[in-house]
């Protein structure tokens, strides 16, 4: 899968907003967590514009990496997110 930088950049700050969120520092302590939802606010928090987030948001769940769930929550798959986040 290639992403855009802008796609890339969206990711990582979204698991950055995930990792807040719960009051953890890296993926292994977010795996421990059943609720990695997300929304194209978090977006608009970390500067995208709202259209960009929406836009951004919409591309991200087309690729998979954001799914629907009770709400918008990230992929499960923890190979794909490693990506994102050092």
């Amino acid at each position: 899968m290639t992403l855009t930088e802008n796609q890339a950049a969206a990711m990582t700050a979204l698991i950055k907003t995930c990792l807040r969120n719960m009051g953890g520092e890296n993926l292994a302590e977010l795996q421990c967590d059943p609720h990695t939802w997300v929304d194209a606010s978090d977006l608009v928090d970390a500067g995208w514009g709202q259209k960009e987030a929406e836009g951004t948001f919409g591309s991200l769940v087309a690729e998979g990496l954001i799914y629907m769930e009770e709400d918008f929550a990230l992929t499960p798959n923890w190979d794909e997110l490693r990506k994102f986040h050092a």
